[in-house]
């Protein structure tokens, strides 16, 4: 994944953007703080991005549906 992919499941979970220091941008959801990682076009390390699925509970499914079940009930 890349950043903005992230940040949309993030989002969609409720977490919110608290603050961006040079290039980590920190989302919170008031219980949990964490950063992620915002380079260019680098996509995040598989190593972050299981850090962050643990950090937020979820399995690696769950969070790689969240996208895809966000937008079908949009429609």
């Amino acid at each position: 994944y890349n950043y903005k992919d992230i940040e949309k499941r993030l989002i969609s979970l409720w977490y919110k953007i608290v603050r961006q220091n040079w290039s980590h941008v920190l989302f919170s959801n008031w219980e949990k703080v964490f950063p992620v990682p915002k380079h260019s076009n680098k996509n995040i390390s598989t190593w972050v991005e299981s850090k962050i699925i643990k950090i937020i509970w979820l399995s690696k499914n769950d969070f790689k549906d969240l996208i895809k079940n966000n937008t079908k009930t949009k429609k």
